[in-house]
């Protein structure tokens, strides 16, 4: 990996909310951005300039919960990436062979792809639980969301390696974009803050003052191995102590005591049970809260008969099915996902967390106009979606239904559903397709002088139009603010 942008490249797919207005400045202007950045936000020289408060936004979490988070704009996300990329040698490996945590960090010059990390340390569970007696599993509650911002500062500043000038730009940074707020400020869904969330939790691992015979940890989920369970009961009560000196909480939902990992027989529901009857060579290995759904997806070889997909078809429809469930056989049926058409409406209403894993299961789906069809026919049934569901379901028509009758249909519909989401708006806005009056919408938008989301996104979206037309729509856009400067700029660069 050789540039800042790459790295944005590699992760964008993996993001919450991956808007192309971000991957686009990164990938066309980055001098423009890094000048900005370094030349005037960071510069206190120049006063009329900082990062500007970012946008809230919700993704879904399992069993209707929420996840609270911002969507950074071009120029915040660009330096997160690059302060992180430009530091990535002080985000260290695991303590030890006994103090072990996985994932999120660069070796070799290249960041550890997130599944390969889970699948290390699923294996090491795996391992440890024959090996050990006994076991405690946690995880910290909200732990992005309750990161103190001096905290966080004040360990960055500590750690060898990061300067003085780099140290000052992160507090700028997280007091700037949280609007002073001193929690909250830790972005989600973006790999370099999964490196910090990561690497911040590294004083537990160091700790001398637990004895533990073996601690893995992944993000903020912890499991503890010992063959004497007081010394177990010990530490656990220490932990607490530890992340509570940082205003951190132990949640006592997900909080296990010799739960053996692996050994699901004890908790086998139906539709567990028929799925392990149905595929044979599948082991059921814990997760860990800091994995997305779509990046744990199940790996085997595909070697499922019809008999064997229509059941797991019917075992979607169950009426006792759960997320987990789902999930898992989405993961079974993704190379045939022809047999998941009609139920995809069913899916999606029922479990709206699924969506990003649904989304790449219609990356295979064969027949685009019957998907089409089918989606459309859910957003004009459904009309109270979330929206992290509405940006899905516009990443899904932009990327793999531009070329059926319904492609403006879809996006309009989402349009017109996304009238309190403005970074699904936004979504909408960005797609570069000048028919079915989303050029209009753009001009309208362009005109205003707004220095927002959706001015920005407008901006991008004309980026289809022939080069004399669009740089004229984006003339006096560009001089509105920095940031429309920039955008506009980059726009108007592309050929």
């Amino acid at each position: 990996m050789s540039s800042t942008h790459k790295f944005m490249e590699l992760d964008f797919p993996g993001t919450l909310f991956p808007l192309k207005t971000n991957l686009i400045l990164a990938q066309s202007s980055s001098a423009d951005l890094e000048a900005y950045i370094y030349g005037r936000v960071l510069n206190e020289a120049s006063k009329g300039d900082s990062f500007l408060p970012q946008q809230k936004v919700f993704a879904t979490k399992p069993k209707d919960h929420l996840r609270r988070t911002v969507k950074l704009d071009p120029v915040a996300e660009y330096f997160v990436y690059d302060v992180v990329y430009r530091n990535r040698t002080v985000f260290r490996r695991q303590v030890g062979p006994t103090r072990q945590s996985f994932g999120y960090r660069f070796e070799n010059g290249k960041r550890i792809p997130v599944h390969l990390a889970y699948r290390e340390y699923k294996k090491t569970l795996q391992a440890l639980a024959l090996a050990y007696s006994h076991s405690i599993q946690f995880d910290i509650a909200s732990y992005f969301n309750s990161i103190y911002h001096h905290d966080l500062c004040h360990w960055f500043a500590a750690v060898d390696g990061v300067s003085e000038d780099d140290s000052a730009a992160v507090n700028q940074f997280f007091r700037e974009i949280s609007s002073g707020r001193s929690i909250d400020v830790l972005p989600q869904g973006i790999y370099p803050c999964k490196m910090i969330g990561n690497e911040y939790l590294k004083y537990i691992d160091l700790s001398k003052e637990l004895r533990s015979a073996h601690i893995v940890r992944f993000m903020d989920d912890f499991t503890i191995f010992d063959n004497d369970a007081d010394i177990l009961r010990q530490d656990f009560v220490r932990i607490q102590q530890l992340l509570g000196r940082r205003a951190l909480n132990i949640n006592p939902a997900k909080t296990h005591h010799d739960n053996k990992v692996g050994d699901v027989q004890e908790t086998l529901t139906e539709i567990r049970a028929n799925l392990f009857e149905i595929v044979t060579d599948y082991e059921e290995v814990a997760t860990a809260s800091g994995v997305d759904l779509i990046e744990t997806a199940v790996e085997i070889e595909n070697r499922l008969d019809s008999t064997q997909v229509d059941a797991l078809v019917g075992l979607l429809q169950h009426e006792s099915l759960e997320e987990s469930d789902a999930d898992l056989i989405l993961g079974f049926l993704r190379t045939h996902s022809s047999s998941l058409l009609e139920l995809l409406p069913y899916l999606l209403s029922r479990f709206p967390n699924l969506i990003k894993h649904i989304y790449s299961v219609c990356a295979d789906v064969n027949d685009r106009s019957a998907l089409a069809e089918s989606l459309l026919r859910f957003l004009n049934d459904d009309e109270s979606l979330l929206e992290y569901q509405l940006f899905w379901l516009c990443a899904i028509a932009e990327d793999f239904l531009s070329e059926t009758a319904r492609y403006g249909d879809l996006l309009m519909k989402i349009y017109d559903l996304s009238a309190d989401f403005r970074i699904a708006r936004a979504k909408v806005l960005e797609v570069p397709e000048q028919g079915h009056g989303l050029k209009e919408l753009r001009d309208e938008r362009l005109k205003t002088g707004q220095s927002d989301w959706l001015s920005w996104s407008s901006a991008v979206g004309t980026r289809s139009l022939n080069k004399a037309e669009r740089n004229y729509s984006l003339t006096y856009f560009s001089k509105s603010s920095p940031m429309n400067y920039l955008v506009g700029t980059a726009i108007r660069g592309l050929p």
